[in-house]
């Protein structure tokens, strides 16, 4: 049986996509056309640990909003991404998890969790998920 299968939050886990922290803002944009369902992206590290989130409506909405979008299509993703987000262990019970989302600013409340095993990405838990749980 694998370690992910034996948790709670594990039944919440949501795959998504990942991009590279080399990836331009171009590039990233790219993904996010492949993934149409996606809500979020996260921006990983060679090691596959997490460097960052974009919550994929926001960061839809600054690169086309954006003046001058040819130079800023040519930025790192990295300029853009949430380079602290909420990240747990897949062995954290869901409601630390959703204790500590409920804590983060107003404008982040929504944002998706990061959830890594062994310090990988494993995948995403969504706020709602975590809150219907709860009832």
């Amino acid at each position: 049986m694998s370690i992910i299968a034996s948790n709670p939050l594990s039944a919440l886990l949501r795959i998504a996509p990942t991009v590279p922290a080399a990836h331009t803002c171009r590039e990233t944009l790219r993904v996010l056309f492949q993934h149409p369902e996606a809500k979020c992206l996260v921006v990983c590290h060679p090691d596959h640990t997490p460097a960052g989130l974009l919550m994929c409506e926001r960061f839809f909405l600054k690169v086309t909003g954006h003046s001058g979008m040819e130079l800023f299509y040519r930025e790192p993703v990295t300029r853009l991404m949430n380079r602290k987000p909420l990240t747990v262990d897949i062995f954290t019970p869901p409601e630390h998890v959703l204790t500590s989302a409920l804590e983060r600013p107003e404008a982040m409340k929504n944002d998706c969790i990061i959830v890594t095993e062994e310090g990988a990405f494993a995948g995403v838990v969504y706020v709602s998920d975590l809150t219907r749980e709860q009832h």
